[in-house]
């Protein structure tokens, strides 16, 4: 009986561990990523407006947390080695994929 009311009482922690594992940029890095995605998608559509590159970009931003491992996105973040031609064909697909329905 008492096995139940541990096991009752660590199932939602066993239900979290999924979540609190999940890789995501940090303040500094997903900084970094939003004026290098802002100024990019400026320069590339310069009739976007700055609502429209924000939520581009936070989408981006979204997709990289979602799919992408601590691991590859510090490699994503790296000055001196570009990412794989896997990670960034990976990283294209998601964003075009899902932040830029309606404006393709």
């Amino acid at each position: 009986m008492k096995l139940l009311r541990v096991a009752a009482l660590l199932a939602p922690l066993a239900l979290t561990l999924p979540i609190s594992a999940h890789a995501a940029m940090d303040a500094k890095t997903k900084t970094t990523y939003m004026n290098e995605c802002s100024a990019a998608a400026t320069q590339n559509n310069p009739g976007m407006d700055a609502k429209a590159v924000q939520a581009h970009c936070e989408c981006g931003a979204q997709q990289i947390n979602k799919n992408f491992s601590d691991k590859e996105i510090a490699s994503l973040n790296d000055k001196t080695t570009p990412p794989s031609t896997e990670m960034t064909s990976r990283l294209q697909k998601a964003v075009g994929e899902n932040c830029l329905k309606g404006k393709k």
